[in-house]
């Protein structure tokens, strides 16, 4: 148990969430770009001519042939944490993607970038009054990335095509510590796990796309997450110790166990994702999202880990107020706003771990060039207090940049 029992006090080293003792830790599977934070994480029907959207690899289709796009960004995060009697705060800046995108004909696109994809991030204390006294520490650290090669093709016109192949890799490592603090007859007892893994798996999109009355275009969007059976491979060991325990000096006594190679069946779930924008031109656009992930049947050697089916459901939009050559600059500003609400794949003591969140964005572009910064903040929370639990109440920052440019095209000076 990750949580605080019998009296124990709640304790963590980072601002990634206690909840990531479980299945591959907080994940980041469905993870936008700065522009699509600022819109609550609507991604499934969004295109553009310079807008990359890994989400959806059908959105690739809709670059300019000729046009080279980069966009990256970071993010930082503060967080509170509550239980029933206490509270800590946390806060971090790290890296949050990079894409880029170009064009090998005219119906087809193509992408590769890099992003988290989960986090494992952690540490509790249980302590325990029976007979003799003892706490387990909960440790564990680590978690999986992506990189990912996206393709977008044109069917027809109004019809987009994708497919994605996503390697995932990284380790996990959970750590499990009993010790008796009071007892020079016990030995103290440490198990670490650490899982390394090394996978493909594959997502399709698909976008539909009807023009009507001039500058009104309305979008639709599906996305299909493959199920997946991965291979992974793990190191166990079990040692006994003296002392250790809060700023004593471990010293080893013996090994109890050592497995150096495991191999460990990962049962990847499938996934759906769909969504719909309406947008007049240039000036606005709103849009809604669903997706549903099927983490129910998850499974890591047979193994489901407190896991359930996750769903999420966002709204959002943007609007450009003139965006012309004769325009002041703050009209030229995009504005975003956005909301979602997610129940995750979270499960502990029978409670639904529950999240949302409300974001605002805005776009600067940068003049005389074709590139913008893109800023995004978000405000919500996760989990609850009730059944002895934690809840997060958090603030993320995410900044990004998107360079446009042109292949091929000689420049002229006068």
């Amino acid at each position: 148990m990750i949580f605080v029992m019998a009296g124990g006090v709640f304790a963590q080293s980072d601002i990634s969430s206690p909840y990531s003792r479980f299945g591959m830790g907080t994940m980041s599977k469905n993870r936008t770009n700065t522009v699509m934070q600022g819109m609550g994480g609507i991604h499934n029907a969004l295109d553009g001519k310079y807008l990359l959207n890994n989400s959806n690899p059908a959105s690739y289709a809709e670059m300019d042939s000729l046009t080279f796009l980069f966009d990256a960004g970071f993010y930082m995060k503060y967080i509170t944490y509550r239980n029933e009697t206490s509270s800590e705060k946390g806060s971090n800046a790290s890296f949050d993607y990079f894409d880029l995108g170009f064009g090998i004909t005219k119906w087809w696109k193509m992408g590769v970038g890099a992003s988290p994809f989960s986090d494992r991030t952690y540490t509790s204390t249980a302590d325990f009054d029976f007979l003799n006294n003892y706490s387990i520490d909960y440790d564990g650290e680590g978690g999986l990335n992506k990189l990912y090669w996206a393709n977008g093709f044109k069917i027809c016109k109004g019809v987009s095509f994708g497919f994605k192949m996503n390697y995932l890799f990284g380790n996990i490592t959970d750590v499990t510590t009993l010790y008796f603090p009071d007892d020079i007859y016990f030995h103290n007892v440490r198990r670490s796990i650490i899982t390394s893994v090394d996978n493909m798996t594959f997502d399709l999109g698909l976008i539909l796309k009807k023009q009507f009355k001039k500058d009104y275009l309305l979008s639709v969007g599906l996305t299909y997450s493959l199920p997946a059976n991965m291979k992974a491979h793990r190191k166990e060991y079990i040692r006994t110790m003296f002392k250790g325990y809060g700023d004593n000096t471990e010293t080893a006594i013996d090994t109890i166990l050592y497995k150096s190679n495991e191999r460990v069946d990962i049962k990847y779930p499938q996934g759906i994702g769909a969504g719909i924008t309406l947008q007049k031109g240039e000036r606005w656009l709103i849009g809604v999202d669903f997706n549903w992930d099927n983490w129910s049947a998850y499974r890591t050697n047979n193994v489901n880990d407190s896991l359930q089916d996750s769903w999420n459901i966002a709204i959002g939009g943007c609007y450009t107020p003139r965006n012309t050559s004769v325009s002041s600059y703050l009209t030229k500003m995009t504005y975003r706003a956005g909301f979602h609400y997610d129940q995750t794949y979270f499960k502990i003591y029978g409670t639904s771990i529950n999240k949302y969140g409300v974001t605002l964005g805005v776009g600067l572009p940068i003049p005389r060039a074709m590139t913008s910064l893109n800023f995004a903040v978000e405000f919500g929370k996760m989990g609850t207090t009730k059944n002895n639990l934690i809840e997060e109440s958090y603030f993320n920052i995410s900044v990004g940049i998107s360079i446009h440019d042109r292949w091929f095209v000689k420049r002229r000076y006068k």
